[in-house]
């Protein structure tokens, strides 16, 4: 008799069991294709070229002249710099490590900054025929192997991404060219006579040395077949003259017609746009190609 009474027991606890299980399981979500994807897709090596143009500013530190004032002011010496003026161009790589909406990448670059400025010297006697009057245009190109690294984060993760990034840089000085044009007026005649004393173009990149500073932007990207295309516009600020100082009056040609180098920073605006590809591909069954 006992036996039988723990029959029933026996039955209906089996059943709770297979109820519960079978709950579980439903609750349970298969691994789908999809989701397989989706997982893989979390992680990505991407690897591209870039391209685009930039605009930069300078920031005086120090005013320095090939003249020595005797009866003026040394302000009367100082240059006019013209702030985004002239357009310049960058080209190199991008290479990008992500993973879940962040990524660390870097995007070695050869960057050209045009910088452009301008300064006068006046003297004057008693009369008005007694005026002379010189002026220096120079136009300043730094071509720098610049050497940035970035975090940047996905605000949307979908076909078209929205971010923004921050970072760093390091600039090697690679080239420099340097031209400057002189011109005088002369009034010994009564009217003004301008003409052009000299015209210089020279490689100077002994005058420059290498530059840092930090980086920040905002971009998005948007994705068309195995290609993601990448629109940035980025602000870069540099934290110490990229003239070297050891160099200043080195180039004679320069200095003997009173033409040298401040001390100046760099401040820098660009737009680039970047083609990347995936480095890391999956076959039918999710595996790592």
């Amino acid at each position: 008799m006992p036996k039988l009474r723990l029959l029933p027991i026996l039955l209906t606890l089996f059943l709770i069991c297979s109820v519960f299980d079978g709950l579980a399981q439903r609750r349970k979500k298969p691994s789908t294709p999809a989701s397989q994807a989706q997982e893989f897709l979390n992680t990505q090596w991407w690897l591209g070229i870039r391209g685009g143009t930039n605009f930069t500013q300078t920031t005086l530190i120090k005013s320095y002249s090939g003249l020595n004032p005797i009866n003026y002011s040394d302000e009367n010496l100082e240059k006019e710099y013209e702030d985004f003026a002239n357009p310049a161009f960058h080209i190199g790589l991008d290479v990008t490590f992500y993973h879940k909406g962040f990524s660390i990448l870097t995007f070695p670059t050869f960057f050209r900054n045009n910088i452009n400025y301008s300064s006068e010297l006046n003297w004057s006697g008693e009369t008005e025929k007694d005026q002379y009057e010189t002026s220096y245009n120079v136009n300043q190109s730094i071509t720098f192997l610049e050497l940035p690294v970035a975090v940047k984060y996905d605000i949307i993760g979908d076909k078209i991404r929205p971010f923004v990034m921050a970072g760093a840089f390091y600039s090697i000085a690679f080239d420099a060219n340097k031209e400057v044009q002189i011109f005088e007026t002369d009034y010994a005649s009564g009217q003004p006579v301008e003409f052009e004393r000299a015209n210089i173009k020279l490689n100077n990149k002994e005058e420059i040395k290498n530059n840092w500073g930090v980086l920040g932007g905002v971009g998005v990207s948007f994705d068309f077949w195995n290609i993601r295309s990448i629109i940035d516009v980025q602000y870069r600020h540099s934290f110490q003259s990229i003239v070297n100082s050891e160099t200043r009056f080195d180039e004679n040609t320069f200095s003997s017609f009173g033409e040298v180098q401040d001390d100046y920073s760099l401040q820098n605006y660009s737009t680039s746009l970047s083609f990347v590809f995936p480095l890391r591909y999956i076959d039918s069954q999710f595996k790592a190609l």
